[in-house]
């Protein structure tokens, strides 16, 4: 069953009446969903659900791409030679994006509620390399979900399937479900959140700033501390999330971390000069009714997702002394 969802979001904070055209067409969006749908006695080939009585393929829930007649082929002769496995029910969440952190929380995580809604006993379908990646089990241990892992070299058949599928087109969310994950996940803190941060990406392989020492030197004068997301797992970034009061970052995978602030907490993310399609978080800002603020950088190149950057410092520090003056 497919629905259709309306969104409206309002605009930065701190918006220059000039850089409007970059934000208007993420104002309204409309997209289509599919629901999670139960299926019994299906196969899972390789990252695709089959199920042998309609012999039909499953790809709008498990594929973003399309996946052609070819593409069917290849996979139904792979698994020929593969042993098979049979399961008595499960949950499946994931597409070729998943293994990526800011897809991983975004979507699977919304996936997994509407699963366990569902059947909350069923565990959840991972490919064996998944267990390589620290963010998937470290949030399956905290949200206690039970996951089965399958090898490459295995079929499974499935007595009951719970196919779920994006509860949102990318690069939008699904209000509702995003802000369960904040409640799932989120820390409580005792006191009101008091910390300034900035998440560096000096560390990172790609969208570094040519510049980060003096983005982090004017940070460090205004009181802001400088974490790097590589050195803290899951747990530790979740924490500090809930002990800040303003967030700081280049667009990249720290600023998914905006998902575990508590409401009213402040985003500033540094974009890519004139890059009017990028907008997943700001987007985001707005599924979580946080106050989103930006800053407008000379990227070396108009793709944003590979870039590095030049950081507008005054830029950044006039919009520092929004977001300090209305705090």
């Amino acid at each position: 069953m497919r629905q259709e969802i309306t969104v409206k979001r309002t605009l930065p904070i701190n918006l220059d009446p000039k850089d409007l055209p970059l934000f208007r067409r993420a104002l309204e969006v409309s997209f289509e969903r599919l629901h999670p749908i139960h299926l019994k006695n299906v196969w899972i080939l390789q990252d695709t659900v089959f199920a042998p009585g309609e012999f039909k393929f499953y790809a709008s829930h498990t594929h973003v791409a399309n996946l052609g007649p070819l593409q069917f082929a290849k996979r139904a002769i792979n698994c020929v030679p593969k042993s098979w496995r049979k399961i008595p029910k499960g949950i499946w969440i994931i597409d070729e994006w998943s293994p990526n952190y800011f897809h991983w929380m975004t979507d699977c995580l919304p996936r997994i509620w509407e699963g366990l809604e569902r059947d909350p006993k069923a565990p959840v379908l991972l490919p064996y390399s998944y267990q390589s990646l620290a963010f998937v089990s470290e949030s399956l241990e905290l949200i206690g979900a039970e996951v089965l892992f399958f090898k490459s070299n295995q079929n499974l058949q499935v007595s009951t399937l719970i196919l779920t599928a994006r509860t949102a087109s990318f690069p939008n969310f699904n209000l509702k479900l995003t802000q369960k994950t904040r409640e799932k996940l989120s820390f409580k803190t005792a006191s009101e959140p008091w910390r300034k941060v900035y998440i560096s990406r000096k560390l990172a392989g790609k969208r570094k700033a040519h510049n980060e020492t003096e983005v982090e030197l004017i940070l460090k004068k205004r009181g802001f501390e400088i974490f790097y997301a590589e050195k803290l797992n899951l747990k530790q970034q979740i924490q500090l999330m809930s002990e800040s009061k303003i967030l700081v970052s280049l667009h990249g995978a720290a600023l998914t971390n905006m998902l575990f602030l508590a409401p009213n907490t402040k985003v500033l993310e540094l974009r890519n000069l004139d890059d009017a399609k990028t907008q997943c978080y700001f987007n985001l800002a707005a599924a979580l009714g946080l106050p989103y603020y930006y800053t407008l950088n000379k990227g070396d190149k108009a793709d944003t997702i590979t870039t590095d950057f030049t950081i507008d410092l005054d830029a950044l520090s006039t919009a520092l002394d929004r977001m300090e003056k209305d705090c």
